[in-house]
Parts: structure tokens; C-alpha cells; sequence
């Protein structure tokens, strides 16, 4: 089964659909081909990382792709926000809705479905990891990037480094994930780990709603992440 989504070039945004694409696959039982923006390949190690997903067959980029027809479907988020699980991330039922709607398949999301990871045997550091928000190209400008780069005694996630290598130390840290709204967030939440994810005073009523919706949005409300603002953080690091 062949699958376009091309509506994004944001990691978080992307992660958010692969509960649906898990769903998917074990609806048709057949692993999915999945058809992409060219930008997605600023993020080190994205084929990779994507085409280790158990539900994943192949991955393709767009810039690199002859398009005429394309004979398979199309996944977008901009759609209804309507949710069958209030749990579920607003982002992953957009998804679901847009299957829905133009498809009509009665697929199940898979709301249990968790990243995987090889076995890298990369050495983890004692003390928490921390994802902060990149400033690689092509970010979206409206939020600050380098919030968290003033935390102490804690170690930062290298954005050289593959996505499969921070998958690997994300999985594997044995303190809580700590992160700003950020690409790597959602991978946490995804990989089913504790984690903190902060909020700051530009984020507080994002598209005019409170932090919370903004949170909802992303991450699943029935996993380990939960949301806290920087200065209680600080506050509680102290």
C-alpha cells in the first residue's frame, strides 16, 4: 500500500501519523510505501529511522520521485479536530479523520504502537538527556529555539547525530526525557518513556489556546509524559 504525506516538513507533525500508518498496515496487512517531502532529509537518518517501523516497507522522497499519478492514498492533518479517544494526540486523530473522510476505511488506530529501536550499544551518560528545540533550516520562526541550553548538570541531545541514535538514548536513559516542544518530544512520547516536556512564556496560549491544548495536540494523555513549565523546573532542579 502506497502512502503520500506531503503536507509537512516538521518532524512532530510527521511523527504524529504512525499510529494511523500502523493501523493501517495491520488493516491491510501488508507493510506501507511511503511517499515524502525532499525537506524531511535535514533530519540525519530520517529513511533510516522510518524504514526500521515495523508497519514501513520503503521510503521515498519527493524531490527525488516523478509524480504524474500517484496510484496510492494521501494522509494530511489539516482537517477535523473531532477525536474517538480523547487520549489520542488532536494531531494523530487529524489524521484518522482525513482516512476517514476521504477513504471510508474502518481501520483501527493503533494506539498501542511504540518506535523501535536496533540495538546501537551506544554508551549512555549518567544524569538526564535533554531535547531541546533545534535552529536547523527550514524551522518554523514563530518559536524560540535554544530554550533549555542554560540547564545544568544534564546532557543534550546532538542533532548531527542520526535519528536512530537519539531513538537509541531516548530508550535507553534511565532518567526522565526532558524537552522543549520539539520533534523530539513527540518521538519520546512515541517510544514510551518518562518525560518532561517544558512549556515557556512564548508558548503559553499558543494559536490563542491555553498550553495544555497545545500539549493534547502532540502527545498521548494515557503515556509518561507530562507537561511542566521551565520555571517550575528550575525551581525543583534547585
Amino acid at each position: 500500500m502506497k502512502v503520500s504525506i506531503r503536507h509537512t516538513i516538521n518532524l512532530g507533525d510527521f511523527l504524529n501519523v504512525f499510529p494511523v500508518l500502523s493501523g493501517l498496515s495491520k488493516y491491510k496487512n501488508e507493510k506501507l510505501d511511503i511517499l515524502v517531502r525532499g525537506e524531511m532529509k535535514r533530519f540525519n537518518g530520517f529513511k533510516e529511522f522510518v524504514e526500521y517501523q515495523d508497519c514501513i516497507n520503503s521510503v521515498a522522497f519527493d524531490d527525488e520521485y516523478i509524480i504524474f499519478n500517484y496510484d496510492g492514498i494521501e494522509l494530511s492533518s489539516i482537517t477535523r479536530e473531532h477525536k474517538e479517544n480523547n487520549q489520542r494526540p488532536t494531531e494523530t486523530c487529524r489524521y484518522e479523520n482525513w482516512a476517514n473522510d476521504n477513504y471510508r476505511m474502518l481501520f483501527e488506530v493503533d494506539d498501542s504502537f511504540e518506535l523501535q529501536v536496533p540495538d546501537l550499544n551506544i554508551p549512555i551518560k549518567e544524569g538526564s538527556y535533554v531535547g531541546d528545540r533545534w535552529s536547523g533550516a527550514m524551522i518554523d520562526g514563530r518559536r524560540a529555539s535554544g530554550t533549555l541550553t542554560h540547564l545544568a548538570n544534564v546532557n543534550f541531545l546532538e542533532y548531527n547525530n542520526t535519528l536512530l541514535e537519539n531513538a537509541y538514548i531516548i530508550k535507553h536513559s534511565s532518567k526522565p526525557f526532558i524537552s522543549a516542544f520539539t520533534g523530539t518530544a513527540v518521538m519520546a512520547d512515541l517510544l514510551n518513556v518518562d518525560q518532561i516536556v517544558l512549556w515557556t512564556d512564548d508558548l503559553k496560549n499558543w494559536d490563542n489556546k491555553p498550553i495544555e491544548k497545545s500539549f493534547e495536540k502532540h502527545f498521548y494523555g494515557n503515556r509518561k509524559s507530562k507537561l511542566m513549565y521551565l520555571g517550575d523546573y528550575e525551581n525543583n532542579s534547585i
